[in-house]
């Protein structure tokens, strides 16, 4: 070891190193060393590079997992919005089918009871407003909007089953109406006697008339005062030849002397349908109709009746 020896040439020739040379040790050593110290510092310096890399990998994978994380909530929240929005959207349906009801019976209401349709519009949104506009600074949410809906939405039934009563009522009260005697029971004409006292015209006595009289043209067409059911058609007594409706509600209205009879025991009838023609059959001077309304069972003024 201590024979080895460097050899170096320059411009100069040639120069000769001993390794046993201090000099040449000390360099020897120092470069050595140099060479170690750049290699520990570039083994540092790539292992640094490493790890930072590693640590930049671990904060992408935080990140996207938290991205990853904030998606999966994100189509949750957006799915609940659906769901709400869906439940919504049903309600309003539901809604609009309960206003369209209530503005055709309303529509139907009006038409019945004869209201200006110009003063009760259903299809004109009603004005409202005030004089000071007061914010009370509270947002709206969807619980508000919810409860807002299903308090109309009863509100609505309420009022649907208010005017279904109405409407039921107003139907009994028409159906009344065409069952109780309200029209003119022959076609032209005129009263020729009224109900109440007056001179018999065969005995010339004071007497009681039970009805009224009606003459008119010759084969004059004897109309029903109302709809009913026809109770007795054919001769009786001294009304000769008759009819006999029953209206229903306690009413029965009667029409003697014709000539002939149009109807037949339980037919139907409606209020103006021809069921005689006028004639003098039974106990009469001449061509005329014997007019009565029965209120259960007792004989009652037919001219308010007729004149409704």
């Amino acid at each position: 070891m201590n024979k080895f020896t460097i050899i170096k040439h320059d411009r100069q020739g040639m120069k000769q190193y001993a390794l046993t040379d201090p000099k040449v040790k000390g360099l020897l050593i120092a470069g050595l060393s140099t060479g170690l110290t750049l290699v520990l510092a570039l083994g540092i310096f790539i292992g640094s590079l490493f790890t930072g890399k590693q640590k930049d990998f671990d904060k992408i994978a935080t990140l996207q997992s938290r991205v990853e994380q904030s998606q999966v909530a994100l189509d949750e929240y957006k799915s609940m919005v659906q769901n709400d929005l869906d439940s919504m959207s049903l309600q309003v349906g539901r809604l609009m089918a309960q206003s369209t009801r209530l503005n055709a019976l309303g529509n139907r209401l009006t038409e019945v009871n004869n209201i200006n349709s110009e003063e009760f519009n259903l299809d004109i949104q009603p004005g409202i407003g005030g004089a000071d506009l007061q914010l009370t600074g509270e947002d709206n949410t969807p619980q508000d909007l919810y409860q807002n809906l299903f308090s109309l939405e009863n509100s609505f039934i309420k009022q649907q089953e208010k005017l279904n009563i109405l409407t039921q009522l107003l139907n009994q009260e028409s159906s009344n109406h065409l069952s109780t005697p309200h029209s003119k029971p022959l076609k032209g004409g005129w009263i020729s006697s009224r109900y109440g006292k007056r001179i018999d015209p065969f005995t010339g006595q004071k007497a009681s008339h039970s009805g009224m009289d009606f003459s008119g043209k010759y084969d004059a067409e004897i109309t029903a005062a109302a709809e009913g059911i026809v109770v007795w058609a054919g001769k009786r007594g001294n009304y000769g030849n008759m009819v006999e409706i029953d209206h229903g509600n306690g009413y029965t209205t009667r029409y003697a002397h014709a000539k002939t009879l149009n109807v037949s025991l339980g037919q139907r009838v409606e209020a103006g349908d021809l069921i005689a023609i006028m004639g003098k059959s039974g106990r009469a001077t001449s061509e005329h109709l014997h007019f009565e309304v029965l209120k259960n069972g007792h004989k009652v003024n037919p001219l308010p009746f007729i004149q409704s």
